[in-house]
């Protein structure tokens, strides 16, 4: 395990020790899980780029128009299901 120091101002540090406090966990505890959930996220990120990009390429794709056509339908049928009709 690699221990990395982390510079936090005041004010972010004194929320971090509360938070942990009251999730009866550790600053490091809580910082280790946010740095893995944000990796974690900009992998899932870079893979739905890469679906999209592969999606673009191989033709499957809906014009602006479609997709502003699509929700439009989708709100006049909310707005008419609100309305009783």
């Amino acid at each position: 395990m690699v221990r990395i120091s982390v510079e936090l101002p005041d004010e972010v540090a004194e929320r971090l020790t509360r938070v942990a406090g009251d999730l009866e966990s550790s600053p490091e505890a809580l910082l280790r899980e946010a740095a893995e959930a944000m990796l974690d996220d900009r992998e899932a990120m870079a893979r739905s780029i890469a679906r999209g990009r592969a999606d673009v390429a191989a033709g499957r794709v809906v014009s602006h128009e479609e997709v502003v056509a699509g929700l439009n339908a989708w709100v006049a049928e909310l707005e008419a299901r609100r309305s009783g009709q």
